[in-house]
């Protein structure tokens, strides 16, 4: 059969991807910006055209744009402390170790909890009357240290420590299914010739495992750019906007927190531009992580 007859055979193998893609992707997200162009409060079929200014109004929100920043940082400083800890947990985890299946297991327990219920653990532990973290300090004489963890000026970080917690688990899961494929000969080898486990990491271990990696990153930044339920159970019964990343943005526009919004117009049009910010940050990612493959 010719490279051309092969080709054929391939399409109506896609196909029923590609419709199902175009009906669940493509067509709301083309329906998403077309409802952006307009003032809309959700309710009713009447929707005034209003063209570009639901993105014109965001150049000066003030709103729109410091919720960028935190889900910015969230991405940079969430993503070095996942990937940090998860490499470092997979690096240990490889061995041969007595309980090595509980740790695992314990690493990768928060996942199993819905993100409502990681909130409101978090919530517990971050109140400063009979919160976990405040009574182990004052337990420990280190009262000096505690501070109010969901004050407007510290609220970010605490999140972002809640996200490294709930996440690491996930993400030391991947990157050890890559590791436990590449062939124990090579450490073998790698120990024979006095290499330490810095280098091994280094050289055989992240290499090998450089296609998982990128996967793993790829996946991260795209959960979070669209974290949600965390940061809104946590910050329960209604966040404060210094907690607002761009989803959580979206929501209070969309529906409100406190008191009815319903600027579902507006609130699109921010979905459309996180949905942007999602390809063009897969894309970089991919593009600046692009390297040949190692084959074994």
């Amino acid at each position: 059969m010719g490279r051309s007859g092969r080709q054929r055979m391939v399409i109506p193998f896609l196909l029923p991807a590609f419709i199902l893609y175009t009906v669940f992707f493509v067509y709301p997200a083309i329906q998403a910006f077309w409802v952006s162009l307009h003032d809309w409060s959700g309710f009713g079929k009447t929707m005034i055209y209003i063209g570009l200014e639901n993105y014109q109004e965001m150049l000066n929100d003030k709103i729109f744009w410091a919720s960028f920043r935190r889900t910015f940082y969230i991405t940079v400083v969430g993503g070095v402390g996942i990937f940090g800890l998860a490499l470092f947990f997979a690096s240990i985890l490889q061995r041969t170790l007595i309980f090595k299946k509980f740790f695992r297991s314990l690493i990768f327990f928060p996942m199993v909890i819905p993100g409502i219920g990681l909130g409101l653990i978090w919530q517990f532990i971050y109140n400063n009357d009979w919160g976990l973290l405040s009574g182990f300090l004052k337990l420990v004489g280190l009262t000096s240290l505690n501070k109010f963890w969901l004050a407007p000026d510290n609220i970010i970080q605490s999140l972002t420590i809640a996200i490294i917690w709930s996440y690491v688990g996930y993400y030391m899961t991947i990157l050890l299914a890559g590791i436990d494929k590449i062939p124990i000969t090579y450490f073998e080898a790698a120990i024979l010739d006095g290499a330490s486990e810095w280098k091994m990491f280094f050289t055989i271990t992240l290499p090998m495992i450089w296609d998982v990696f990128v996967v793993a990153l790829v996946l991260w930044i795209i959960s979070s750019l669209k974290i949600f339920d965390l940061i809104a159970a946590t910050t329960f019964p209604a966040p404060p906007t210094s907690s607002y990343t761009l989803s959580i943005y979206i929501w209070s526009q969309a529906v409100g927190t406190y008191t009815p919004v319903y600027r579902l117009g507006y609130a699109t049009a921010l979905g459309v531009i996180l949905l942007i910010m999602v390809v063009i940050s897969v894309g970089i990612t991919r593009f600046v992580t692009r390297k040949e493959a190692i084959e074994y």
